[in-house]
């Protein structure tokens, strides 16, 4: 991501835009954790992990675009653990979708666990990737 002069420029919205997707997932695993310790019934504890899970989808969708416009390397262990959880995510969502209480269960504690590691892993290798790339003017950059 570099300007007509050749120097990169950090990509401000979208990392704006993961900063807001993790506020929203922060928001909608407090609304399934409250939906299930409160007790509020299958119905509602299925409806806000569905939200959830969505929310969750698309904030990976939305990084892995941005990891393709921030050229750095990745490690083969996590790019796997990248595609497990996606997939895990979507064993979740079709449970979910065949009113399985049990994958917002799931789905309530691989949040957690992810929320606690991935979050600010995630600030870091951005801002590192960032920076890589600006003090690598020969290297072929995305569009």
């Amino acid at each position: 991501m570099r300007n007509r002069k050749g120097t990169f420029q950090a990509p401000r919205l979208e990392l704006e835009i993961l900063a807001n997707e993790h506020s929203e997932i922060r928001c909608r695993h407090f609304e399934l954790d409250e939906a299930i310790l409160r007790g509020e019934g299958s119905p509602r504890i299925l409806e806000a992990a569905g939200v959830l899970v969505r929310s969750m989808l698309q904030h990976f969708t939305h990084e892995e675009e941005l990891r393709k416009k921030i050229p750095f390397p990745i490690g083969a262990a996590q790019n796997r653990a990248g595609i497990d959880l996606m997939a895990e995510l979507l064993r979740i969502e079709v449970g979910l979708q065949q009113g399985e209480v049990y994958a917002a269960l799931r789905l309530r504690g691989l949040c957690k666990r992810w929320m606690r590691g991935h979050i600010d892993l995630e600030k870091t290798e951005f801002e590192i990737g960032a920076i890589v790339s600006s003090s690598e003017p020969d290297r072929l950059q995305a569009p």
